[in-house]
C-alpha cells in the first residue's frame, strides 16, 4: 500500500489531485494575501455602470481613444488592454459609407463624410503616442499572424521552450494597433478541470517561439527592460528540481514559475473596500465633468489595466476566493504579487522544490509505523494512531502555508493513512482466518510452476534457506521506459506490459530459465537452479537471441496498429552473468520467494546497465563467454563498474554458433580484434583508422553503435590522456 500510494502521488490521479487544490483554494480563503494599495497596479474597470452610462458595448475607438489619452494625461506609467481590437470600428465613418448608401431612400451623399476622422485612425495614434500593452489570445487552431515582439529571450541553463504550453495561433488586434503599441502580451487563462483559475500562465509557446502574458508584459514595458531572462531548473542550484522552467527575470524582478511557465496566484480578498482602492470605473475616466484629480491620484506612475466585469462581456472567472471575479483582475493581482513581493514580502506561493520529497517521506515513515505497529497493537490503538498522524500532517502543511506560503499537499499522505489502516486490517483478518486454506495459492504466486509441485510433493522444501550453486543470471530492462509511461495512461501502460513481457517469459521458459521477479519493466530470471542445467551458460546465450527476436516480432507486429497503443522504435537491453549464488527460499517467515542473491547477480544486473551505454542490446560477463566462446562473440571492454574494484571483460552477444562461423563475421572479429590491440596499446590514430572500417562491417549485425561510443572515448582518450601505467581498464561513473 506504501507503494501504491507512492505511486498515486507521483502520477497524481485528477480526481486525487483536486482533493489537494480544493484544499489549496481554502487556504486562500481562511488567509487570502494581505492587500497593499501602494502597489502601483491599478484597473480600470469597463462595469456595468459604464455601459449604462457610455452605450453598449463595443464602444467607437473615439471613446476607446479618449479613454487612453486620459490616461496618459493623468499619468499612467503603462496601461494594458485586456481587450482584443480584432476588427474594425463599425461606426468609424469610412465603415459608415457602404450601410449608408444601402439605404433604399438614396438621399445619402458620401461626400459628406469625407472630412471625418477615421475613429481606428485617431485609436491607432493614441496607442502610438503613449506607453500601450494590447491582448491578444492564444488560439488552438493554426493561424497565420502571429503577434509581432518588442523584446528578446535569454535563457540561464537550456532552452525550456519545449515544456511551455503548445498553442497553434493567435486572435490579435488590428495590426495598425498592434505595430503601434509598446508591447502585446496574451490574455487568455487555463482553468483547472473544475473551472477555477489557480494559476496564471507567464509564458505560453506557438511552436519554438515564445509570447508573455499581458501582466508580465505590462511589467516589462513599464521599466523599459528590452528582454526577459528565463531560467531552467538545470540553470539553478536547487536539488531535485525536476525539469522546464524555474523562473523568469522580468526586468528587475525575479519571478519564479513552475516547469510549464504557469505562477501561482495568491489572491487577495474579493471585498468591496478592496476593490474600491483597486479599480477605477472607466465612465469616471471619460466623464471630463468629474475633475482629473478626483481619480489621477490613483493612476499616475501605475500599471493599469483595462478590463471589463460587466454581465455578459464574458470575461467573469472563478478563483478560490470568489465563483466570479473579472479576468482583468487576474492579470492585475499577478503583477500586484511580484511588485509587492520586493516592497512587503509574503506576496507569492510557492510549491518548493522539495514538496514532493516530504510528501513521499510522510506516505513512507506513516506506512511504516502502521505496518509495524498495527499487528502488536490492534484496530483500536491503530485507529487512534492513524488519526494523530493526519492531525499532524494536516497541521504541518496549514502552518507552512500561514507562515511561510509554501504549499505542502498533505492528501497523499492523509489518503496513505487511511487506505493502509483498512488495508491492513483486512489483510490480518484475511491472514487470520484463511491461512492453511491459501498456502497453496501463495506458493502459486511466489514460486514457479516446477517449485510449486515439488513444493507438493514434500513440504519441507519451504524451509527457508538455500544452497550454493554456480548459476547464470539475466537482467532484462525496457530502454528509456519513464518516457514511454510519460505517453501513456496507467493502463495502456498495464496493457503494454503485458504484451511485452508474456512473450519474453514463454522465451526464457523455452530455454529452461527460471523467472525470479518483474520489476516494473525489469525482468530477472537464471538458469541451474531449481533443476541442473549442465549447459546453462549457452542456454541462456540461446534464449537472449530468441528474446532478441521476439522483439522484432512484436514491433512487427504492433507499430503500425492503431488498436493497442505500442511505443515507437522499441527497444531493451540484456546483461548475462555467470557465477555462484546463493539460491533457494530467501525472505521472512511470512513471506518469502524462491530467488537468488550473490555477487554474480549485482554484477550481471551492472552488465545490463552498460547495454545502453555501449549501444548495444546483450552484454556478457567473461565467465559466460568463457563457457559460450563457440557463440559469435566481441569484447566490448575491460571495465570496472560502479560498485567493484575487480575490472570485468565484458563481451558483445552477436549471434549463435552458426554466426560465428560465418565469413563476415569472421572478417569482422579479426578486424576487431586488432582494433583492441591498438586501443590497449593507446595507438589512437590506427584505433581511429580501424573504427571507420569497423562501423562498416558491423552494421548489418546491428553493432555500429558500439564503435560511435569506442570513437568518442578516443577522442576524449587524445584531449586528456589516460596515466602512463593505464591497463586500458575503463571505470564507469554510472550504473
Amino acid at each position: 500500500m506504501i507503494v501504491a500510494s507512492i505511486g498515486l502521488s507521483t502520477t497524481q490521479p485528477s480526481v486525487i489531485a483536486q482533493l489537494g487544490s480544493l484544499l489549496f483554494d481554502r487556504y486562500q480563503v481562511w488567509q487570502p494575501r494581505v492587500y497593499h494599495d501602494d502597489v502601483p497596479v491599478r484597473v480600470v474597470d469597463i462595469d456595468n455602470e459604464s455601459i449604462e452610462k457610455i452605450g453598449q458595448w463595443p464602444w467607437s475607438r473615439l471613446t476607446m481613444a479618449k479613454l487612453n489619452d486620459r490616461l496618459a494625461e493623468a499619468g499612467a506609467g503603462v496601461v494594458a488592454y485586456d481587450i482584443i481590437f480584432s476588427e474594425a470600428d463599425r461606426t468609424s465613418p469610412v465603415n459608415l459609407v457602404p450601410l449608408l448608401s444601402a439605404n433604399p431612400s438614396g438621399s445619402f451623399n458620401p461626400e459628406s463624410l469625407s472630412g471625418l476622422i477615421d475613429h481606428d485612425e485617431l485609436f491607432k495614434h493614441s496607442i502610438a503616442t503613449t506607453n500601450t500593452v494590447l491582448g491578444f489570445f492564444l488560439l488552438s487552431s493554426k493561424t497565420e499572424a502571429l503577434p509581432k515582439t518588442a523584446h528578446s529571450f535569454a535563457f540561464g541553463g537550456s532552452d525550456p521552450t519545449d515544456f511551455l504550453i503548445g498553442y497553434y495561433g493567435t486572435l490579435p488586434s488590428l495590426a495598425a494597433f498592434s505595430s503601434s503599441a509598446s508591447g502585446e502580451g496574451f490574455v487568455s487563462f487555463s482553468p483547472e478541470g473544475d473551472g477555477i483559475v489557480r494559476t496564471a500562465p507567464l509564458f505560453q509557446r506557438i511552436g519554438n517561439r515564445i509570447f508573455p502574458a499581458l501582466s508580465v508584459e505590462a511589467l516589462r514595458t513599464i521599466q523599459g527592460a528590452q528582454s526577459y531572462v528565463l531560467r531552467s531548473s538545470d540553470g539553478t542550484q536547487e536539488l531535485g528540481g525536476g525539469n522546464g522552467l524555474a523562473a523568469a527575470r522580468v526586468g528587475q524582478f525575479t519571478v519564479a514559475t513552475d516547469a510549464r511557465g504557469r505562477f501561482p496566484v495568491y489572491f487577495a480578498p474579493a471585498t468591496l473596500e478592496i476593490r474600491e482602492k483597486r479599480l477605477v470605473s472607466a465612465w469616471e475616466i471619460l466623464d471630463e465633468s468629474i475633475p482629473m484629480d478626483t481619480w489621477a491620484d490613483k493612476i499616475a506612475g501605475n500599471i493599469v489595466f483595462i478590463g471589463t466585469s460587466a454581465e455578459g462581456l464574458k470575461d467573469l472567472v472563478a478563483t478560490p476566493v470568489s465563483p466570479s471575479y473579472e479576468g482583468v483582475g487576474v492579470h492585475a493581482e499577478v503583477v500586484e504579487q511580484i511588485i509587492g513581493e520586493e516592497i512587503h514580502g509574503n506576496q507569492i506561493l510557492n510549491r518548493p522544490y522539495w514538496a514532493e520529497t516530504v510528501e513521499l517521506f510522510a506516505i513512507l515513515i506513516s506506512g511504516l509505523i502502521l505496518i509495524l505497529l498495527l499487528p502488536r497493537f490492534g484496530a483500536g490503538w491503530g485507529a487512534a494512531i492513524s488519526i494523530a498522524m493526519i492531525m499532524g500532517i494536516g497541521a504541518y502543511s496549514w502552518l507552512k502555508f500561514s507562515n511561510d506560503l509554501l504549499l505542502i499537499n498533505p492528501v497523499y499522505p492523509i489518503l496513505s493513512i487511511g487506505l493502509t489502516y483498512l488495508v491492513m486490517n483486512a489483510i490480518n483478518f484475511w491472514l487470520t482466518e484463511s491461512e492453511r486454506s491459501e498456502i497453496r495459492g501463495a506458493f502459486s504466486r511466489y514460486l514457479s510452476p516446477t517449485m510449486v509441485s515439488k513444493v507438493s510433493e514434500d513440504p519441507g522444501l519451504l524451509k527457508l534457506g538455500g544452497e550454493e550453486r554456480p548459476m547464470t543470471i539475466l537482467f532484462l530492462d525496457v530502454r528509456s521506459f519513464s518516457k514511454i509511461s510519460e505517453s501513456m495512461e496507467p493502463q495502456e501502460i498495464v496493457g503494454f506490459l503485458n504484451l511485452f513481457l508474456t512473450p519474453m517469459t514463454d522465451t526464457l521458459q523455452n530455454h529452461s530459465a527460471t523467472i525470479d521477479k518483474y520489476i516494473g519493466d525489469a525482468i530477472v530470471a537464471f538458469w541451474n537452479a531449481p533443476l541442473d542445467d549442465p549447459d546453462h551458460e549457452r542456454n541462456a546465450c540461446r534464449a537472449v537471441l530468441a528474446m532478441s527476436q521476439t522483439l522484432k516480432d512484436l514491433r512487427s507486429r504492433y507499430e503500425n496498429q492503431t488498436e493497442i497503443k505500442w511505443p515507437d522504435e522499441l527497444a531493451m537491453g540484456i546483461g548475462l552473468n555467470t557465477g555462484v549464488c546463493c539460491v533457494g527460499n530467501l525472505g521472512s517467515e511470512q513471506r518469502f520467494s524462491y530467488s537468488m542473491i550473490g555477487d554474480a547477480a549485482n554484477l550481471a544486473s551492472r552488465v545490463e546497465g552498460l547495454t545502453k551505454q555501449y549501444k548495444t542490446e546483450s552484454l556478457i560477463g567473461n565467465s559466460t563467454a568463457e563457457a559460450a566462446s563457440d557463440f559469435a562473440l566481441l569484447e566490448a571492454d575491460l571495465i570496472r563498474v560502479v560498485g567493484r574494484q575487480t575490472p570485468e571483460r565484458i563481451w558483445i552477444l552477436v549471434g549463435n554458433e552458426d554466426m560465428a562461423k560465418s565469413d563476415d563475421f569472421l572478417k569482422l572479429r579479426t578486424e576487431h580484434n586488432a582494433f583492441q590491440v591498438n586501443y590497449r596499446a593507446q595507438n589512437w590514430d590506427a584505433a581511429n583508422a580501424q573504427i571507420k572500417i569497423l562501423q562498416t562491417m558491423a552494421a548489418p549485425f546491428n553493432q555500429a553503435g558500439y564503435y560511435d561510443i569506442m570513437a568518442a572515448r578516443i577522442a576524449t582518450y587524445i584531449s586528456e590522456p589516460p596515466n602512463d601505467d593505464w591497463d586500458g581498464v575503463f571505470t564507469a561513473t554510472s550504473k
